[in-house]
């Protein structure tokens, strides 16, 4: 790399890792895509970067059969750099903002009714063995909005009662207070009351534990709240990732704020909890065309055949 281009990229990743606090495999990842970027194009100084010389690469890419996410990312590893340059004043302007990459497919998230949510947790059987613990499970992932491994490494330390919080470590081991429902709290001092809980042993501190008292797996939790929608009668495909995607989703459809909500999910950055709004917009139009009686009738006549 360039010796000029080598510390500019160096600055941007300290600044990176620094002050946005990215975790160090997500630096790694800037650090190869701007790696690759300076030595497909050859670039020199950052007075070269140029709508022309994106395109380039962009052709490089392409050809070169990467996937159009990877694409999409190596793309936006650039952006930011360039944008960064012109925050500190190495370059008068950002010479590819007006630079546009093909537009990617973007994920839309399943998620489900507050009515299947409600009837997926009530069929967690009270009488169980398991029954008290399966409903926790089951109301911190959609109370909380927490992924698999924040629940499966969640320590009953992180719990805070009074002040109504939990306090979770998410991806980069980066720690976020998500705030604990009334309901979610509830379902917690039940099972921590009731259930006669190793406190020696060595997952002593963990809340989420098996029968065995051994920590989940992933593919365990999986099962389980298989098991629980299946009971519910609920057809749809259900993972412990759906009530994630349902809690933004109600949050959302209830008028939460935006950046509120990704504060809680814990999304780094804000375009990734954006998918929840589109989704809501698709689904309007769906059930408007679905219900309502002009679009029922069928496809309007043209002027010219009238």
């Amino acid at each position: 790399m360039n010796e000029l281009m080598t510390q500019h990229t160096e600055d941007f990743l300290q600044y990176l890792r620094l002050e946005r606090g990215l975790s160090a495999n997500t630096v790694q990842a800037y650090r190869s895509d701007l790696a690759e970027f300076v030595k497909v194009t050859k670039i020199g100084r950052p007075e070269e970067l140029s709508p022309r010389l994106m395109n380039a690469y962009l052709s490089f890419l392409t050809n070169a059969g990467r996937k159009p996410a990877t694409i999409a990312r190596k793309v936006s590893s650039v952006r930011q750099l360039s944008a960064r340059l012109y925050e500190t004043g190495v370059l008068a302007g950002d010479p590819i903002l007006a630079f546009r990459a093909p537009r990617i497919a973007r994920y839309h998230p399943d998620y489900l009714s507050p009515t299947e949510v409600a009837s997926i947790i009530e069929a967690t059987d009270p009488a169980a063995v398991s029954g008290r613990r399966d409903r926790m499970i089951l109301e911190l992932l959609y109370g909380c909005g927490l992924r698999l491994s924040e629940l499966i490494n969640l320590r009953i330390q992180d719990i805070e009662f009074e002040a109504g919080f939990v306090r979770v470590t998410g991806k980069g081991d980066k720690q976020r207070l998500v705030p604990l429902g009334d309901i979610a709290r509830q379902a917690i001092e039940d099972y921590l009351s009731r259930e006669k809980l190793d406190d020696t042993g060595p997952n002593s501190s963990y809340l989420v534990r098996t029968n065995r008292e051994k920590r989940f797996s992933r593919t365990g939790l999986w099962k389980l709240i298989r098991r629980c929608a299946v009971r519910a009668g609920v057809t749809k495909r259900v993972t412990p990732h759906t009530f994630r995607h349902s809690f933004a989703t109600h949050l959302l459809d209830g008028g939460a704020d935006l950046r509120m909500v990704q504060e809680m999910l814990g999304h780094a950055d804000i375009s990734t909890t954006q998918i929840y709004t589109t989704l809501d917009r698709e689904y309007l139009i769906a059930e408007h065309r679905r219900y309502h009686p002009r679009e029922l009738a069928g496809t309007p006549k043209s002027r010219s055949a009238e």
